[in-house]
């Protein structure tokens, strides 16, 4: 049932609503073509449209188009016979888009600079976008380490063996926070961490990050917030793009994205990536590999179809396999074959995808999208005694269809259906663990825009064939104080069906055993536990100002959840022990960060974030504090380039406080991890020489050399009761030293 709080909650925010009435808000921009004499004169009939499909228009005979306020962020511009633009909507840059003829050689003259990581004062939903040259500031081989000048998404180390990565955001584990690719579900299910390490950051052009509840349009299973992937599109700019990474732990990695423009109708793009490591190091010499060997391949090719004449598709296949090995390093010596601790992990994965939108040329407000994906997952991880067998098949289908209510946008709507199909078959040491589900919903969003305000409501119903029937209700609200600072609030429901055992592989590196404690609600499914059911409200206020001619930006919010239902990952009852049970009651998570951006001059940035989180869950023991989890995090950031970008240089400074851990009371003495963490710092450097057409980067990620001395219980006995490899903190490699290249030639 709802609580009394949350419906007070739900409340306020329709009163405040209620009392918005100014006029409506509409934002307008205008494309432009270059003549041969330099003038700029108006482009007629340029495709304008959201780069997911959901909206878009032409320009009139004046080059002018107009945009509702809505959740587009992107916008991608193009004509036959011009450079197709992707545009990051910021502020008022919409009044001079540019577009430059194909045959046009000549140079470019930058008049301004975008910025690299910046949140988008338009969306009713607080976004923080970072870009391509936001990613460019660190190694970023994969997304997992897309996040180190970023304080919203912390990646942490799961364990002293597998190597795993995996995110927290809102104070919670990354589970909880719905991962997209291009408004398509990317990480669901077995794929939920380990998916983070399989998407290469050369392949990606834009992340948006969403604090809260999301848009129902995109499904019932965001809880702490939302991670949308925009990749590297067949008619993107960059042409050829090849880049070269290679660092002191041995890890080699190429990537290559070639794109191939077949028609003025038809483009289309592979995208390709190797990495290799195989260097057993033992820094802390606990006999134990401080990184996995690891070996990685991952193809796909995506094509773009445009017919002119507001029709528009996309469609992907993706294959991967990925390899892993660790343990310890002596593995393989008779002498000491008794002691060998051994990891391996092998995933074989397969994806299609494809969309097709509809835009209506007598109201170009009014759309229709189609937009499906279907992947196979098999993985085979053996954790020395422990195997884990996992297959899973999963399908996902949606349309959407939007439109405006009257002759302006100042009603909008949409609405539309998804359905959603998983099968996982997974054997821990020979037990099976099968769960069929087919949730199938349907969802209505409607936009209220007055005056300076914005309000988008939502609700879906689904049926899920093991659950049943629930609601998943949101609403978000937006209020323009001024043209420059954003005032937003939002709240909602969020359901999930945990995959326990996959989500956390990391702790069964390990001489724990496995314990399930189901529900009598559910004894025929899967784990016999049910759905989590988590309420997120919050908001915050976004003010963008210039000191002078130097833009700066200061953002503040807070985003509390809490519990209705929640899967309870136990690792304090016994250190002999991983518990999983259902539990009700008042686990919450509190999160509050404040964030500030400022040019100090025309060649230096810096950006400062502080972060602190409270969460608590609820055990069978009482209610402790998450493991693992920092209480304050703070980050700095100080950007340099000269002129013409010629050189850049990045220096990070990461915080991170103490952390409690589970408790090892029980063990003897010499088996015990202290109950905190210490405290430390990191610090990242970066500086690349940009050429005509090529980049050389040079780097180095944690420069004092802090790591977790002592990583592994009983290190010298892995076969003993008492092993445990998942108490990790901190670092646990130290230093890294890398150096790379990228070699980019774009369209002329």
């Amino acid at each position: 049932m709802i609580s009394e709080t949350l419906l007070r909650f739900i409340l306020a925010f329709f009163l405040v609503v209620s009392f918005q009435s100014l006029r409506a808000q509409e934002r307008a921009g205008r494309v432009w073509q270059e003549n041969e004499s330099g003038e700029l004169i108006p482009l007629p009939g340029a495709n304008v449209y959201c780069i997911d499909f959901s909206e878009g228009e032409q320009s009139d005979v004046n080059g002018k188009f107009s945009l509702k306020d809505s959740h587009c962020d992107s916008l991608i511009i193009s004509f036959i016979g011009f450079i197709s633009d992707t545009i990051y909507i910021h502020k008022d840059n919409l009044q001079k888009i540019v577009l430059k003829k194909q045959n046009e050689l000549g140079t470019v003259e930058i008049r301004g600079k975008q910025e690299s990581s910046y949140i988008s004062t338009l969306n009713p939903i607080k976004t923080e976008i970072i870009t391509k040259a936001e990613l460019c500031k660190a190694a970023c081989c994969n997304l997992s380490e897309s996040f180190e000048t970023n304080n919203t998404v912390d990646a942490v180390t799961t364990d002293a063996i597998t190597g795993s990565r995996k995110i927290e955001m809102l104070g919670l584990a990354g589970v909880y926070t719905q991962v997209l690719r291009e408004n398509l579900p990317q990480m669901r299910g077995l794929i939920t961490n380990a998916g983070f390490g399989q998407v290469p950051g050369t392949w990606i052009e834009s992340i948006q990050l969403s604090k809260g509840v999301g848009s129902v349009v995109n499904g019932f299973e965001s809880i702490a917030g939302q991670i949308n992937l925009e990749l590297k599109m067949p008619d993107s700019e960059e042409k050829l793009h090849l880049n070269g990474y290679i660092n002191q732990m041995g890890r080699n990695e190429v990537n290559l994205i070639k794109t191939y423009k077949l028609s003025d109708k038809v483009q289309t793009a592979v995208l390709a990536h190797g990495d290799y490591m195989q260097r057993q190091w033992d820094r802390n010499n606990d006999g134990f590999m401080d990184n996995p060997d690891s070996k990685q391949w991952n193809v796909e090719n995506r094509w773009s179809f445009n017919n002119g004449r507001n029709l528009r598709a996309q469609l992907g296949v993706h294959v991967l396999q990925d390899e892993k090995v660790s343990g310890t390093t002596h593995a393989h010596n008779q002498e000491t074959e008794e002691h060998a601790w051994n990891y391996t992990n092998n995933v074989l994965r397969a994806d299609v995808f494809g969309k097709l939108g509809k835009l209506f040329a007598d109201k170009p407000y009014k759309s229709l999208a189609i937009l499906g994906n279907a992947f196979y997952y098999k993985q085979n991880t053996i954790l020395d005694s422990k195997w884990y067998d996992a297959t899973q098949k999963s399908a996902y289908l949606s349309g959407i269809f939007q439109n405006w209510i009257g002759e302006n946008n100042t009603h909008s709507f949409r609405t539309g259906f998804n359905v959603q199909y998983d099968n996982f078959e997974e054997y821990f040491t020979g037990n099976p663990y099968l769960r069929e589900e087919l949730v199938s919903g349907v969802f209505f969003e409607y936009t209220l825009r007055k005056g300076r305000s914005t309000v988008v409501a939502g609700l879906r119903g689904d049926y899920n064939s093991l659950f049943g029937a629930f609601a998943t209700p949101r609403l978000h609200y937006k209020f323009m104080i001024t043209d420059e600072t954003a005032f937003r609030l939002s709240g909602g429901r969020g359901q999930r069906t945990a995959n326990i055992l996959e989500e956390n592989i990391g702790y069964f590196a390990s001489s724990r055993q496995l314990k399930i404690t189901p529900s009598t609600s559910n004894l025929n499914s899967g784990f016999g536990l049910l759905p989590e059911i988590g309420w997120n409200g919050g908001g915050g206020i976004t003010h963008n100002y210039s000191i002078g001619t130097r833009p700066g930006s200061l953002s503040a919010d807070v985003y509390y959840t809490w519990f209705e239902r929640q899967t309870v990952l136990d690792l304090d009852a016994s250190p002999q022990q991983i518990l999983f049970y259902n539990q009700r009651g008042n686990s919450y998570a509190l999160s509050s960060q404040i964030d500030w951006n400022q040019e100090v001059n025309r060649r230096l940035d810096i950006r400062m974030s502080y972060k602190y989180t409270d969460a608590k869950t609820q055990y069978t023991s009482g209610m402790l504090a998450r493991p693992f989890l920092a209480a304050h995090r703070a980050l700095a950031n100080l950007a340099f380039h000269s002129r013409g970008d010629k050189w850049l240089a990045d220096l990070t400074g990461n915080y991170i406080s103490d952390k409690r851990l589970p408790n090892s009371s029980s063990n003897p003495i010499e088996f015990q991890m202290r109950e905190r963490s210490p405290q430390f710092a990191l610090i990242n450097a970066q500086i690349t020489r940009n050429l005509k057409n090529w980049a050389i980067y040079a780097g180095v990620e944690n420069l004092w050399d802090f790591r977790q001395k002592r990583q592994i219980i009983s290190p010298d006995n892995p076969h003993n009761e008492f092993f445990d490899a998942s108490y990790i903190w901190g670092p646990t490699f130290g230093r890294v030293i890398y150096l790379g290249f990228r070699w980019v030639l774009s369209e002329q």
